[in-house]
């Protein structure tokens, strides 16, 4: 090779080098203006007026999450929504922010799973946000080292990598409130259970405090377990969450029956069925303040010379209060009044057994 190709050769590879750093620094230059940059600028400022998020799918899920004066609600299921988890979505929409460009080109949109969600087999989800005329729109694509996501604007070719992680899952069941009950079991006064065509029992304590609790029936020459497992038994409303909900249906029998009666007047009425390798419930409540246990007296103060205004001159100076049926400590019974009318929960097997237990099981072995 002479002298003068060499010397035009290594011209060449000169200005492929020189482009090669403008191109690099011109593609960090782009990264460093959208790194940080709002995917929403004003959807932040405009939270307070969100009214409804939709979750959607090629494959036809769907998710409508609702506010309305109770609060957020699943519509298709017409069930309370998890408000957490809805404003776990609603901030998360909000605060993203992109970390850096990704593809433009159709081909490789599934790649990140941002490719348009109109087709059975997408993997992508498109999400509407409505705040009264304002509408936002984003289809969301797979999860980037569980803290990032692939997203792109339906209307724009450019697919970005953003942070955080969003979760928009379409699943109905994600979304809804799963949390029915949560009765402690130093507040159960009586639980009455009928299990299938055995006879009724009952559990039951004298006051409110008392630890000790008594089986009845016990049939002649037995004996009822210990303790302990009669309080596991009324323990069994504690945190309790079913795993589905639907449309109560007209045929449905339910052979297991509970009673749970509490010391603040809640009469919690359970009812079960099997279905299978599926257990559900249906739930009515109601609250009987005639039940309600009445407070502990309290201390009487010091005695004083020095009526306070409105003081009733007929009461002695020291007495302590008239005592009358407890104040609900509680909403549970409001709050399952206006749940469980014309719904059954689909609820975990252990649950179920541990409601409707039967008899024999609280009895010591002959």
């Amino acid at each position: 090779m002479n002298q003068r190709k060499f010397l035009i050769l290594g011209g060449a590879a000169a200005v492929l080098l020189a482009a090669g750093v403008f191109l690099s620094m011109h593609r960090s230059s782009q990264q460093s203006d959208l790194g940080g940059r709002a995917v929403f600028a004003d959807l932040e400022d405009s939270l307070g007026d969100v009214t409804e998020i939709r979750l959607s799918k090629g494959d036809g899920s769907l998710t409508t999450l609702r506010r309305g004066d109770a609060g957020w609600s699943v519509v298709e299921r017409n069930y309370p929504a998890d408000s957490n988890r809805v404003r776990e979505l609603a901030l998360g929409l909000a605060n993203l922010r992109v970390l850096e460009a990704k593809t433009s080109d159709k081909a490789n949109y599934a790649r990140l799973g941002v490719e348009p969600p109109d087709s059975p087999t997408a993997t992508s989800t498109l999400v509407d946000v409505s705040a009264g005329d304002k509408k936002w729109s984003l289809i969301v694509g797979k999860s980037a080292d569980n803290r990032a996501v692939y997203i792109r604007k339906p209307d724009t070719a450019e697919s970005l990598l953003a942070e955080p992680l969003l979760i928009a899952d379409p699943d109905q069941k994600r979304w809804i409130d799963r949390l029915l009950l949560d009765v402690r079991g130093a507040n159960v006064r009586e639980l009455t259970v009928k299990s299938g065509k055995a006879p009724v029992y009952r559990i039951a304590r004298t006051k409110q405090g008392e630890t000790d609790l008594a089986l009845s029936p016990v049939p002649k020459g037995r004996t009822a377990v210990s303790n302990m497992v009669l309080n596991g038994q009324v323990e069994t409303l504690v945190a309790f969450n079913f795993e589905d909900v639907r449309a109560l249906p007209s045929a449905a029998v339910y052979p297991d029956a509970a009673t749970y009666r509490t010391f603040d007047g809640q009469v919690i009425e359970i009812a079960g069925r099997r279905d299978g390798e599926k257990a559900f419930i249906t739930v009515k409540a109601q609250r009987d303040a005639s039940q309600a246990a009445p407070p502990a007296a309290i201390a009487a103060p010091a005695a004083s010379t020095t009526a306070a205004p409105g003081a009733d001159a007929a009461a002695a100076p020291g007495a302590p209060p008239a005592q009358g049926p407890a104040e609900p400590k509680d909403n549970t019974t409001e709050r399952l009044a206006a749940r469980t009318q014309g719904v059954e929960f689909e609820v975990p097997a252990y649950k179920y057994e541990g409601i409707f237990k039967p008899q024999e099981e609280l009895l010591e072995k002959k």
